[in-house]
Formats: structure tokens, C-alpha cells, sequence
């Protein structure tokens, strides 16, 4: 997809954030710094980078635009990177938001990152130590800073001849960060991040797209950017985030105008509301909302199980029930909707709900709870799944259609400079780009709602899922619940969330790095 650089937001955007910045960028500036460093230019030729201060002098802008007070450091040794970012500490002591941006080679070393200087020229560690920034020390400056929210984006893991020659382990080490803080890694663990073949690299590309859009908090922002990476690059480079950060947060105000109401979206928001409630006054309001929607007979199957009038015998508990593993058992009473997320929960209750939810002939047992909970995930995740495959190859045909529709702006533009016949033409032709962005943040909106939702849903399912869980968990006679026999896409998207259950560890956590099986062909 052709980079959008001017503008890379909607038109629109562009129209009200020049109004807004007369008022709102004064009082923002002093609250919002930035510290921007790329490293192109290395004493070392074969070091030699194309984006880096590319990258920084695009971002640079962007920031500026948004009422950040930035600073750009290009093409510096590690003495000067250092002295910026003491400079930066200084400036972000008690800001609203502090932004830490490296464009450049990054290294791991004895398990701490290490963003080289461009006066790096020796051959050992040692002299790659002298010649770094550490990522620790970056961490470091902004906690003692104290801003309500710091923000680390690293583009550093581009192919460096360190790892070619045996010297370090290729790409960075996962380093976790403190209360307020969120790091986003330009790709996973021990890969390479791409430089891009256009003026950006792939990863700047993602942000320079996403980080201006209205009132949108900074982690869905940076789900829009790992969303973007994956497609891109066809699973290739896998962008991940780590947060601690409690409350919203977004680079762009809110518009006064309120964005094109999408039923979908606010489908997908709702029930993410109410999925794990025990109230069944919650899941009738989603039915008033939505009486076919996409979790309707679910929603139904909660309410019925919810105010049932005759109270069957419990059913027998097994000892092994009491002595499991409360965490697990929380995971999974949690998506039988039985106990309400969150981190203060008596799973008491929430137990002996399920234990009337069972036959009175059938004996509560923790393996019995982890495979009902694990069917009522697997029918979740698998719709979840088709409306992510729709709305991604629809947000593949919007941006070809706006890729295209830009290039003939620009041709319009061109002929109505010396034609004033072609004025109409012309506007006309920047009509029809507005209405493309909308449809196009329309999509993105759904995608927001259905990705981190199933995210959510991954996260919970390998906490509890049974190690022999098949897709025969969707649906059929032997279950307790049942749900619906399951189409021939329903049942190919169950395997899928089974496989992503199977092959998730802590270290893919946060980089939706299973967006890449969702790729359309071609």
C-alpha cells in the first residue's frame, strides 16, 4: 500500500486539526515533548541506513502538528545520544505525554537492548557497548521523569552485520516496562524490522498513518499500526507492545463532530461490555439492541441459563474441582459468564453457578469446566474470526481504491492549475477521497472492536484450554451447550483459534501476530 504523507489523515482532519491547533496546540505543547533520534549515516559503511532520518524528520512533523514541543537528533554518537536524552528527562518531568522515538541498528546484549551509536567502528562487544545507548537507561530517565504517560517506539531491529558475524542474537530482547509506561517494538522477538522501499520504513509508514487520528487511544492506535505491518508485510514483520498503562490516552483530540455511527462497531463494543457478565438484564439489552446480531444466540442461551425459575439439584463436586488451580478456574468461569472480569473476584458463587448448571447425574469437575468453557470460546473466537476476515479484505479493497483515487487527485490537480474547467472535476475528486477515508475509518473501527476482542479471548483460552481441545468443541449433541451446528467456515475458523491456542506463548503476547493467518490470497 503507497504511504499517505500529505496528507496521511483524512481531509477533513486536516481541516478541523487546523482549527483546533489555534486553540488547543498552546496548551498542549507544554505538556507533550518528544525526544526523536535516527541513525543513518554509521562510521561504519556497511552499517549505512536509508530511513532512519527519514523517518524522524516525518514523524517530527506529525508530532508538531499535534502540539508536541519535539527534539531531533540524527545521525549522532552514543555522548550525544545520551546528553538528548537527559535533556528529554528534563523536559518531560510531569508531562501529559512523553515520546521516545528510535529509528536505527539495535542490538541485544546479555539480555539488554542496546541502540547503537553511529561511532561505532570496532569489531567486539565491548566497543558496542561504549558506542550505545541502553534501552535501560532510556526506561530509566522517563520514570524518574514521572509523565502520566511515557511512550518508547523503537524501530531498531533493521539487519545489522552484529548478528551476520556471530557477534549478538539477531533483533532485541522482550525488556518489560514499569506503571505508565508502553514499548512498541517495530517486530517480535529476534526478527528484523524492514527499512522500507519507500522514504519510511514499514513500520514509521504504520504510525505516520495512524497517530493523527482523532480522540483514538494510543493502544488501539498502535493495534491499527501492528494491523497495518502484518498485512503489509504478508505476516513477515510482526510489530508487538508492551503496556502498563491504566487509563486512555490518544496523540489527536477529539473532533467536535461526532465520526459516522457504524452498527457493526458499536455491535462488537457492546457485547464486549456485557460477554462476561453474570447479569441477565445486560444480555437482554444487547438482544433490544440487536436481536440478530452476531452473538445473538448466545446471548440468549446466557439469558435462559441466567433466569432459569426451577433451581435443579447441584451437581456433585469432585475433589479435584476445589484443589485446581484458581487462576485457571477464573479464566474459565469468566468465559462461561459466570464470574465477572477483573482483578478482585470470589470464584465461590461463580462455582456453585456452574455446579447448577450441570445435571444433577453428572459430577462438577474441573475438566468438565475447562471443556465447556473451552466451546463456548471456540464458537466466540470463530465468529470473531469471520468478521475479521471480511472487514480486512474490505479494508484491502477500500485502500486500493484510495491508493488509485489519490493518483488521479494529483493528475486532476495538475490539468485544473492552467485549466479552470476543471475546477468541478476537481472537487468533485476530493469528495470522492473524504468519502473513501470515512469508509475507510469505518472499517478500522470495526477492526479495533473484533481484533482486541479476540485477543482478549486468545489471552483468556490458554490460561484453561484442555490439551486435547478440537473443533468438535463447536457445537454437536455430547455438549452441554447447544449453540448450532457450525458452517463450513465456522468449524475452518474453530481450528484456527484451536492452533493459535496451541502455538500461543508469552513472548507472541501482544503482537497479534496471528493477524497473518487471517491474510487474503492475492
Amino acid at each position: 500500500m503507497r504511504s499517505l504523507r500529505l496528507p496521511f489523515m483524512p481531509i477533513y482532519i486536516l481541516f478541523w486539526l487546523s482549527i483546533l491547533s489555534l486553540l488547543a496546540m498552546p496548551a498542549l505543547a507544554s505538556g507533550r515533548v518528544a525526544l526523536l533520534i535516527g541513525n543513518s549515516a554509521y562510521d561504519a559503511p556497511d552499517m549505512a541506513l536509508r530511513n532512519p532520518v527519514n523517518d524522524v524528520t516525518a514523524l517530527a512533523e506529525a508530532l508538531r502538528e499535534l502540539g508536541f514541543a519535539v527534539t531531533e537528533t540524527t545521525d549522532q554518537d552514543a555522548s550525544a545520544m545520551t546528553r538528548a536524552l537527559e535533556q528529554f528527562g528534563s523536559a518531560a518531568q510531569g508531562a501529559e505525554m512523553a515520546v521516545f522515538f528510535y529509528a536505527g541498528h539495535g542490538v541485544q546484549i546479555g539480555g539488554e537492548n542496546h541502540l547503537i551509536g553511529t561511532d561505532f567502528a570496532g569489531s567486539d562487544l565491548g566497543a558496542l557497548r561504549r558506542s550505545s545507548l541502553t534501552m535501560g537507561r532510556v526506561r530509566d530517565v522517563i520514570a524518574r521523569a514521572g509523565p502520566e504517560i511515557g511512550i518508547l517506539l523503537l524501530d531498531a531491529c533493521r539487519n545489522n552485520p552484529f548478528s551476520e558475524r556471530g557477534m549478538v542474537e539477531q533483533g532485541l530482547v522482550r525488556a518489560r516496562g514499569g506503571a505508565g509506561l508502553l514499548i512498541a517494538y517495530a517486530t517480535d522477538p529476534g526478527n528484523v524490522a524492514y527499512d522500507g522501499i519507500g522514504e519510511n520504513s514499514i513500520f514509521t509508514t504504520g504510525l505516520l498513518e495512524h497517530i493523527a487520528t482523532p480522540g483514538l487511544d494510543v493502544r488501539l492506535m498502535l493495534g491499527r499500526v501492528r494491523q497495518q505491518v502484518v498485512l503489509d508485510t504478508d505476516g513477515r514483520q510482526v510489530p508487538w507492545v508492551e503496556e502498563s498503562v491504566l487509563d486512555e490516552h490518544s496523540f489527536a483530540p477529539t473532533l467536535p463532530t461526532s465520526a459516522p455511527q457504524d452498527e457493526t462497531a458499536a455491535e462488537l463494543a457492546l457485547w464486549r461490555d456485557v460477554a462476561s457478565s453474570s447479569n441477565a438484564s445486560d444480555f437482554e439489552s444487547y438482544l433490544r439492541s440487536y436481536p440478530e446480531g452476531l452473538f445473538a444466540p448466545f446471548a440468549r442461551d446466557r439469558i435462559d441459563r441466567l433466569t432459569s425459575r426451577t433451581a435443579p439439584a447441584a451437581a456433585p463436586v469432585a475433589a479435584t474441582l476445589a484443589a485446581a488451580e484458581p487462576d485457571k478456574l477464573a479464566a474459565a468461569l469468566v468465559a462461561l459468564g459466570l464470574l465477572s472480569d477483573g482483578p478482585a473476584r470470589d470464584l465461590g458463587p461463580a462455582l456453585e453457578g456452574y455446579r447448577r448448571w450441570l445435571p444433577a447425574n453428572e459430577t462438577a469437575t474441573a475438566e468438565r469446566l475447562y471443556q465447556d468453557a473451552a466451546q463456548v470460546s471456540v464458537f466466540l473466537a470463530a465468529t470473531t474470526l469471520q468478521r475479521l476476515r471480511t472487514d480486512i479484505v474490505a479494508l484491502r479493497s477500500v485502500e486500493r481504491t484510495l491508493t488509485v483515487a489519490e493518483d488521479a487527485l494529483g493528475q486532476i490537480e495538475e490539468i485544473a492549475r492552467s485549466n479552470p474547467d476543471a475546477l468541478p472535476v476537481l472537487q468533485q475528486a476530493r469528495n470522492d477521497i473524504y468519502d473513501i477515508h470515512r469508509s475507510r475509518g469505518v472499517i478500522l473501527r470495526r477492526l479495533d472492536q473484533s481484533r482486541s476482542y479476540y485477543d482478549e479471548l486468545l489471552g483468556r483460552a490458554v490460561v484453561f484450554f484442555p490439551p486435547d481441545a478440537s473443533k468438535v468443541l463447536v457445537g454437536g449433541e455430547t455438549r452441554v451447550r447447544d449453540l448450532g451446528h457450525a458452517g463450513a467456515q465456522l468449524t475452518e475458523n474453530a481450528a484456527l483459534f484451536l492452533r493459535h491456542v496451541a502455538q500461543a506463548d508469552d513472548s507472541k503476547k501482544g503482537s497479534y501476530q496471528w493477524l497473518a493467518d487471517l491474510i487474503p490470497p492475492g
